[in-house]
């Protein structure tokens, strides 16, 4: 439900008048947690037969400053987590039914270049992106880091670029360049003080002593791009640096958050654009480099929609999976597992759809369920899930028949909750969702294919709910039309059989939308335009003949008149 701004006790209380059971209550600050006697009285709330499920901070309704998941920076990864580990605890306290937050919100990948942020880097668990560097390269010595060593490849120069401004090699020209000026000013020196013959540099030796400088260049610009990683100086978009060399990171790994969700994304997009995928990847001129998705190929690199939402998705895993960090002493997050498991229930932390804003619209790092399927595939379902907003889908210009199609076989029983309501681009709306509509129809159709790939098909708990909106009575019909969803997802009902079960769009007896209660209206109200309209005498008809008498006709002139 969307807030109503006076705590979660009084938020839960507005199911109570509403007929359902369940209630999703959106968290507005952390500070929430501080309302005087909440365990006590969110207590009452169970009593009354009322149970809850928690939708965490969002920038919707929490202001651009939350920290995300998917973060590079050391600050944001830090209070990301924080505060993280605060809602998990606190919920468990309250015994929430499920936790979800949008998997990302964070400033576009391909935006970044337009936004200052510190250089100082972290890797998917936390630590400093300098001992990331250190130790999956293998070694200190940088001649001998892989990492190091394929950053100082030309083709690579892009990462310079990001975050230092400048190549390498336009660098190294430039010191070579004043290396000569130098030597040409040594030269003017020793005939000006009177010699007969200056001291002259063969093309060999001036050739070996640029190698000499360009290989101490070389030692300097690795060692001063380390600093920099860590720096707290501002610079434009340095969490780009980050993503471009976790990608080759993953790549270089086979993780498995990276071949098959590159896979995915792009069998996606391909089929959006009504192609096959070898159609679409050379019209992209998109290849793989030695049998793998690459960033070193470029036209792939650019394409960021393809492999930034695997980046995105391993940040988020690191957050979960503090416990298989490789350096063994690391000890500075406490892994959120723990948190779920201190309590009597699993209480499964949901990743759901993002919402994306005008001039966004296609540009989230982490937008969609077929590649969202992926992280909670990793993270394990006893701790992880999705949550469907087909709103926020079509937000993301994102074709939701298309991404369900594409979810993998398994991937319904992963989707624990659905946010239902008017299905519209233009949100969030939270519109009510009438009973028999077109709308109703549709969400139907779509729900169904979850249904197939296993969606409320095992003992755990999920979740069909209406996010409310403003308004008088924002709800309306909804409850009544999410019933009879829920009623025929369980008998498995195709949705080409529908128009067979009248009773799905509340044509039934008893139902608001039957015959005969729409038949009991029309009687009751049929006459209701003619009011007003009918003058006659009482003696004949039988309308009230007011009208006729007021104006001075008497009951024998209307036989009169009746008869010529």
């Amino acid at each position: 439900m969307q807030a109503i701004a006076a705590g979660q006790y009084k938020k839960a209380q507005y199911a109570i008048t509403k007929g359902v059971e369940f209630v999703q209550i959106d968290l507005e600050s952390i500070s929430e947690f501080q309302e005087p006697d909440l365990e006590t009285n969110m207590e009452r709330i169970r009593r009354l037969g009322i149970r809850y499920g928690l939708h965490a901070e969002t920038p919707a309704f929490g202001g651009r400053e939350l920290p995300h998941l998917d973060s590079a920076i050391d600050l944001d990864y830090e209070r990301g987590h924080r505060r993280l580990l605060i809602v998990l605890e606190e919920a468990g306290k309250l015994k929430y039914e499920y936790v979800l937050m949008h998997s990302s919100e964070s400033t576009p990948f391909l935006l970044l270049g337009r936004e200052l942020q510190p250089t100082d880097l972290v890797d998917p668990w936390g630590r400093s992106f300098e001992t990331f560097i250190y130790e999956q390269g293998g070694t200190k010595d940088f001649k001998k880091n892989w990492i190091l060593n394929w950053l100082w490849d030309k083709n690579q120069h892009y990462v310079w670029i990001d975050i230092m401004g400048q190549t390498p090699a336009a660098i190294i020209t430039e010191a070579q360049q004043e290396r000569r000026l130098h030597l040409q000013q040594q030269k003017e020196l020793t005939l000006a003080a009177g010699k007969r013959e200056a001291e002259s540099f063969t093309e060999e030796q001036i050739q070996l002593i640029f190698k000499q400088v360009e290989e101490l260049y070389e030692f300097e610009l690795k060692n001063r791009f380390m600093q920099h990683i860590k720096s707290k100086s501002l610079h434009y978009g340095p969490e780009r640096t980050a993503y471009y060399i976790i990608a080759k990171w993953m790549e270089v790994n086979n993780d498995p958050l990276w071949e098959d969700m590159i896979e995915k994304s792009i069998e996606y997009y391909s089929k959006a654009d009504g192609k096959t995928k070898d159609e679409w990847l050379d019209d992209k001129k998109i290849e793989k480099v030695n049998g793998k998705w690459s960033i070193e190929n470029e036209k792939f690199r650019l394409e960021n929609r393809l492999w930034v939402p695997s980046v995105s998705a391993k940040y988020i895993w690191g957050h979960f999976n503090q416990d298989k960090c490789p350096d063994k002493d690391w000890k500075r997050y406490e892994d959120p597992k723990k948190i779920i498991k201190d309590y009597d229930y699993k209480i499964p932390f949901l990743f759901e759809t993002p919402m994306a804003s005008t001039g966004i619209e296609e540009y989230l790092r982490f937008p969609n369920p077929i590649q969202m399927y992926y992280l909670v595939k990793e993270i394990g379902f006893d701790y992880s899930g999705l949550a469907i907003d087909i709103e926020h889908m079509l937000m993301c210009n994102l074709d939701v028949e298309l991404s369900f199609d594409l979810l993998p076989d398994d991937g319904g029983k992963y989707v624990r909750v659905v946010h239902v309501g008017w299905p519209t681009a233009l949100g969030p709306a939270h519109i009510p969702l009438p009973l028999g509509s077109e709308q109703q129809m549709y969400l139907y159709k779509m729900y169904y294919k979850l249904r197939q790939k296993g969606f409320g098909k095992n003992n755990k708990d999920y979740y069909i709910i209406f996010e409310r909106g403003g308004g008088a009575d924002p709800i309306q019909q909804s409850i009544l039309a999410i019933r009879k969803i829920v009623e025929f997802l369980e008998k498995d009902i195709n949705p080409g059989e529908l128009l067979a079960h009248p009773e799905f769009f509340g044509v039934q007896v008893g139902q608001i939308a039957s015959y005969q209660r729409q038949r009991e209206i029309i009687e009751d109200h049929g006459r209701d335009p003619l009011k007003g309209l009918i003058i006659g005498p009482e003696e004949k008809h039988t309308f009230l003949g007011k009208g006729a008498t007021e104006k001075g006709k008497r009951p024998e002139e209307w036989d009169k008149e009746e008869l010529r």
